[in-house]
């Protein structure tokens, strides 16, 4: 095989808001040498807005993945931020053809080339069909994948080919009655462990009426596992059922003393960065500063919620936002979606007002991904009501390339 020198092509155009004039352009490959140490790009002209065309041999580089970095200074010093690009250097392979005399396959682990179970080959072809017959007995009931591969009379192999198969293991299909159920929440606690539902008179088929213990459950998102055992001991498979557990608020009100606030992951409740009110009351007014350090270029997510003086915290309020540097040490955020309140009645409003003339796809389901609702949206400030029952549902806003996911609880 021979190290193909792959020739990549570029075009960079570079704008700098201030009118500076760009004198200065250079890339480099995986790693960044420092501001002035990188390949050299000519800027011919240079001009506040620059097209530049250069190639990058990359005959020197390992196969596999690389990334080519540009960025351009202007006459003032000021360097731009880069552009990047994902690329792949491969080694070509001889293009001589000869027949396949030889295929192998194995299941889930390589013993090497070679050493894979033989598939035989009746007549050795530049292209050839193969059918075989693979055992399963020996594999465990779940997923596997099969691996194949070829050679050539020049000992070249191809590359693979694969498949993912899952091995189900039959049951007896001699029918008996069911004469056991039960269920568990989130942790399997092993057969015949879980919480027994009666089963009052035997049968090949059962309908099961039963009440569940929420109580223990802290709120938010569970799931529910059912499984049932006949007279052999038999047990079937489960079935399950994502929940979400909304604990009510007392009819006791007390003084909100604060607020706490987290971006993107929630790190559990009073683990956010708390800032305390200066005057608690039912309804507080209060104004802070969210820290953005250590977040990256790209869209987030703001959480806020509220603790009373019983240590009672509220459903979070969600804030997107855009963070973009704006090429001059700073960063640029742009909030672009708001909806409140939530929880609420199905009646709540979605703020569009920072992405004015834009077409919004709004679309709500249940937990199990079945859309309820969808409709297309333009304006800044806009109520929705849906005719849904009380429960949690996913509300999914996408406009343009941005998307949005959020919990949307509903309580009539």
């Amino acid at each position: 095989m021979k190290k193909l020198p792959l020739i990549i092509a570029f075009i960079f155009s570079v704008l700098l808001c201030t009118g500076q004039n760009i004198n200065k352009a250079e890339y480099f490959i995986d790693t960044d040498p420092g501001y002035g140490l990188a390949i050299q790009i000519p800027v011919s002209v240079p001009a506040d807005k620059v097209s530049l065309s250069f190639l990058v041999n990359t005959g020197g580089l390992s196969e596999g993945f690389h990334m080519i970095v540009l960025r351009a200074r202007d006459d003032d010093g000021r360097w731009s931020t880069t552009r990047q690009q994902v690329f792949y250097v491969y080694e070509t392979e001889s293009v001589t053809e000869s027949n396949i005399n030889k295929a192998e396959y194995f299941i889930d682990t390589d013993p090497g080339f070679g050493l894979a179970t033989a598939i035989p080959v009746a007549t050795p072809a530049k292209k050839v069909a193969l059918n075989f017959t693979v055992n399963t007995s020996t594999l465990s009931q779940g997923f596997h994948m099969i691996v194949l591969r070829a050679r050539d009379v020049l000992g070249r192999w191809s590359a693979t080919r694969q498949q993912v198969f899952y091995v189900y293991e039959t049951e007896n299909v001699t029918e008996s009655n069911i004469n056991k159920a039960e269920y568990f929440i989130d942790t399997d606690p092993g057969f015949g462990l879980a919480t027994a539902i009666p089963v009052t008179a035997p049968a090949k088929k059962v309908a099961l009426n039963f009440t569940v213990n929420t109580s223990p459950l802290a709120q938010g998102f569970h799931m529910i596992v059912l499984r049932a055992r006949d007279v052999l001991g038999r047990w079937s498979s489960t079935r399950q059922q994502v929940f979400y557990l909304y604990k009510t608020i007392p009819s006791s009100t007390a003084n909100i003393t604060g607020i706490e606030y987290f971006i993107d992951t929630d790190p559990g409740f009073g683990k956010g960065t708390f800032v305390a009110a200066a005057a608690p009351g039912s309804k507080v007014n209060m104004d802070f500063v969210a820290s953005l350090g250590g977040k990256t270029e790209g869209d987030h997510l703001l959480y806020i919620r509220s603790k009373d003086a019983l240590n009672r915290w509220s459903h979070p309020y969600i804030h997107a936002f855009n963070l973009l540097p704006d090429g001059v040490g700073k960063v640029k955020v742009t909030p672009w979606f708001k909806m409140y309140p939530n929880p609420n009645e199905g009646n709540f409003i979605i703020d569009f007002t920072d992405l004015q003339n834009q077409t919004i796809k709004i679309t709500i389901s249940d937990l199990n991904g079945r859309a309820l609702y969808s409709n297309e949206l333009e304006g800044e400030n806009i109520p929705l009501s849906v005719d849904l029952p009380s429960g949690v549902y996913i509300l999914k806003v996408v406009a343009g390339d941005k998307s949005f996911v959020q919990r949307l609880v509903i309580n009539r």
